[in-house]
């Protein structure tokens, strides 16, 4: 008998207390109003996805992709050049890049069993396939 009605009382008394606990944390003073936006941070480039990504690509439309690399100390950069110079392509997840000059987003893909990527998918912002290349 004890063990009922002790259960639901308690139950009362958490559910009290979190909602105590939520209104206490509630912001106070100057700050209430205000919201802290932190940018997005550019994902670090691994090792073996600096290597593997760089090369050159054929495009479907005869044109060669080439992606090359620079490393300073742990840094490392890839640049994607569509024969018209190279732009900065930053990681946005994995073997995933978006150029920083240009409106395109690159994925690079591996077949079958391979680790290395042979295949990029060159994307527009808002998905629309814009070129296929090939290693």
């Amino acid at each position: 008998m004890i063990r009922t009605t002790f259960l639901p009382a308690a139950a009362a008394a958490l559910i009290t207390l979190s909602a105590a606990g939520v209104a206490g944390a509630a912001p106070q003073g100057a700050d209430a109003g205000r919201v802290d936006i932190v940018g997005a941070q550019q994902a670090r480039i691994g090792a073996f996805t600096f290597h593997s990504v760089q090369g050159q690509y054929e495009l479907d439309d005869g044109r060669i992709l080439r992606i090359t690399g620079t490393r300073h100390g742990e840094q490392r950069k890839l640049y994607a050049d569509f024969g018209d110079g190279p732009t900065e392509i930053v990681r946005v997840g994995k073997y995933r890049f978006a150029a920083m000059d240009k409106d395109v987003r690159l994925s690079f893909e591996q077949s079958g069993l391979r680790r290395m990527p042979d295949t990029v998918r060159i994307t527009s912002p808002d998905g629309r396939l814009v070129a296929l290349a090939q290693r």
